[in-house]
């Protein structure tokens, strides 16, 4: 029987909001967003994970309906879909990476690393979601419909 694949963490990487420093821990308003690069314990290349960490005052700031713009919003341009977003009430540094360390191993080994990704996805977007989704479609003889829902064409 195949171990699979098992996914680990290679690299963190922050980007605060507004160019600002790293929140204190114990911060009660911050914001971010974060790369998580992913790969394999058997290879040392990476794919790109990422989302958005953030108080809750600071993401209803972030997300305030002058703030959301029609690409961020479901065609209609009324509901906001948020996916990728991990709320603190206040900034922890280990505990978010305790967090993040937690997720990686509830979603493998799989049969493969896109399937390991694809469910990681689920919590963490990863950069080639829709291009997977895309590649299974075809090769179940299935047209691709991620990318047209959307736009408004």
């Amino acid at each position: 029987m195949s171990e699979g694949v098992v996914a680990e963490i290679k690299t963190i990487i922050y980007y605060w909001w507004n160019r600002e420093p790293e929140p204190a821990n114990g911060a009660e308003d911050f914001g971010g967003t974060v790369q998580v690069l992913i790969g394999s314990t058997n290879d040392e290349r990476a794919d790109s994970f990422d989302l958005i960490v953030c108080s809750p005052s600071r993401f209803a700031e972030h997300i305030a309906p002058e703030n959301w713009g029609r690409s961020r919003c479901l065609p209609g341009g009324n509901v906001l879909p948020i996916t990728g977003v991990w709320l603190m009430k206040t900034w922890s540094r280990p505990e978010f990476e305790a967090s993040l360390r937690r997720v990686i191993p509830a979603y493998s080994p799989g049969p493969d690393f896109a399937t390991v990704a694809a469910r990681i996805g689920r919590v963490i977007p990863w950069e080639y979601d829709y291009k997977h989704d895309t590649a299974v479609n075809r090769a179940a003889g299935l047209p691709d419909t991620s990318a047209s829902f959307w736009h408004d064409d």
